[in-house]
């Protein structure tokens, strides 16, 4: 066979021929990979500028202590993957922000499915919020979450020693979207009369 007789058997080879079978991962491969996933956080600086990634990495470490070590890799521009040896150190990067480096906030994604990282939006951080102007009938941890869940997702309510507890504010952590402008008012009607009670952040 010459080369113009194989040039065209590959002319009529159709796009899903020359790409050869589909083949399913093995089942252990996947496993392996899946357990790996289950230790692994995906997160972005948000700055339009790239940030000095060798800096970021040997930083990190040093400021939060790790049960066991951590693998920082670049995935592209300012999006890193997070590895951990252990899941406790996970968990408790995830909960414990938000975190920032260089005054850049960074934020974090558990990864689901394949990890797809082009399709991980990173623009929703915990923070913890000050609602003011809360008058004492409010101050009940069962209203906190209400008035909280008026703002976003709500993660966690400060309760204070007994649960119920007088403050000039009260302090929720809520999951907030970086795209979208705060809140900066809440507008309640508590008595249920008409009347509005404004409450601030």
């Amino acid at each position: 066979m010459n080369v113009e007789e194989v040039a065209k058997l590959c002319a009529a080879l159709t796009p899903k021929e020359m790409e050869g079978p589909l083949k399913p991962l093995h089942v252990n491969l996947k496993a392996r990979g899946e357990k790996r996933l289950a230790c692994r956080l995906v997160g972005e600086l948000l700055s339009n500028k790239n940030v000095n990634s060798d800096a970021f990495i040997s930083v990190l470490p040093k400021i939060r202590k790790f049960i066991e070590d951590v693998e920082i890799e670049v995935v592209s521009g300012n999006t890193f993957s997070f590895t951990f040896k252990n899941v406790n150190d996970r968990r408790q990067v995830l909960l414990g922000g938000p975190w920032s480096f260089d005054k850049v906030l960074l934020v974090l994604e558990a990864t689901v499915g394949k990890g797809d990282v082009q399709n991980m939006s990173f623009n929703k951080v915990a923070f913890w919020v000050q609602i003011h102007n809360v008058h004492l009938l409010c101050m009940t941890v069962e209203i906190m979450r209400f008035l909280s869940g008026m703002i976003k997702e709500v993660k966690e309510v400060d309760e204070g020693k007994s649960g119920d507890y007088v403050r000039k504010y009260i302090q929720v952590r809520v999951v907030m979207n970086v795209d979208e402008p705060l809140r900066r008012i809440l507008r309640v009607d508590v008595m249920r009369d008409g009347k509005e009670m404004t409450m601030l952040l």
